[in-house]
């Protein structure tokens, strides 16, 4: 039985995701969520294998709980048109993006196939994907980071504040949203088992991760 957990504001978006398990026996949804303290609690309650969520949520508890639990597949749904936050969603780390419109065959065939280990993304996105490398997250996303299992993107958003760049200044070199950099700082700072960005690179360097 594969687990679904929803975090979704949008009411209306909500309840076309709800017969989620209605069509399809194999799957079972233990909770939704419209906040992010109440995701949480439910994510540790019932330990989902996929994770449902509005857009890309920046909060800091739904990293810090996308740290601890990777392996939870993750759906994205975005606007169809926003070929950036698509592109964010996979740097973020996301197994499968679809757009609001997606109908329920779509969403239960994303679900299956990355509760299996497979990602799911626009075939447009695949192709502009090619020329951004390290951008593909979801759960197998390489590290280069040893022990500390630090992704490409999470090394560059490292590197960026060992330069002394502020969240913004990182968006600009990276050619990413401030959101995403702080989304990255954020399980960069959850990684390290730090709790400011100050003790973050400090910590890298000697690890060996920077140089100061």
């Amino acid at each position: 039985m594969i687990r679904v957990l929803i975090f979704c504001v949008d009411a209306k978006l909500r309840r076309s995701l709800e017969p989620v398990a209605q069509q399809d026996a194999g799957i079972t949804v233990v909770g939704i969520a419209d906040d992010h303290r109440s995701f949480v609690r439910l994510a540790d309650r019932f330990d989902p294998d996929v994770v449902l969520t509005q857009g890309m949520p920046n909060d800091v508890p739904f990293t810090r709980w996308r740290v601890r639990q990777n392996a939870a597949a993750w759906v994205v749904f975005i606007d169809h048109k926003s070929e950036r936050a698509g592109f964010e969603a996979l740097s973020a780390g996301a197994s499968a993006i679809l757009p609001l419109s997606a109908n329920l065959s779509a969403i239960i065939a994303a679900i299956r196939l990355i509760a299996g280990g497979l990602v799911v993304f626009p075939q447009e996105l695949f192709t502009k994907s090619s020329d951004k490398p390290g951008i593909v997250g979801g759960r197998s996303n390489e590290t280069e980071g040893g022990s500390t299992g630090l992704s490409k993107r999470e090394r560059a958003v490292l590197t960026a504040m060992a330069d002394g760049l502020s969240n913004k200044e990182i968006a600009r070199r990276l050619g990413i949203s401030f959101h995403t950099v702080k989304f990255h700082v954020a399980s960069i700072l959850e990684k390290l088992d730090v709790d400011t960005r100050t003790e973050a690179v400090i910590k890298a360097a000697q690890l060996g991760l920077v140089m100061l």
